[in-house]
C-alpha cells in the first residue's frame, strides 16, 4: 500500500456532522442573511478567540450532549448463539 499524502493546504481542515435537518435550517437561516456556513464557522471561530466566557455562555443552552468518541463497542452474541429473538431455526 502507498503512503499517504500529506494535505497540501496550509490549514487543516475541520469535519463535523451535524443533524441533517439542524444543518438544512441553519443554511437557509444564513442564506436568508447573505451569509454562508464556512465563514459563519470562522465567524465563531474568532468571536470564541476573541472573549471565550462571554461567547461560550451565549451558546449554554444550545450546546449539544456529548457522544462518545470512537467506534461502537462489539457486543457478544447471545449465549444460544441467535442474533436475534425471531431467528428461523435451521
Amino acid at each position: 500500500m502507498p503512503p499517504q499524502r500529506r494535505d497540501r493546504h496550509r490549514d487543516p481542515g475541520l469535519t463535523v456532522r451535524p443533524d441533517a435537518t439542524l444543518k438544512a435550517q441553519a443554511t437557509q437561516a444564513l442564506s436568508d442573511r447573505d451569509r454562508e456556513m464556512k465563514a459563519f464557522v470562522v465567524a465563531c471561530l474568532s468571536a470564541l478567540v476573541a472573549d471565550p466566557d462571554g461567547f461560550l455562555e451565549q451558546l449554554q443552552e444550545h450546546w449539544p450532549a456529548e457522544k462518545p468518541r470512537g467506534r461502537p463497542r462489539k457486543s457478544a452474541p447471545p449465549a444460544d448463539g441467535n442474533l436475534t429473538d425471531d431467528a428461523p431455526a435451521h
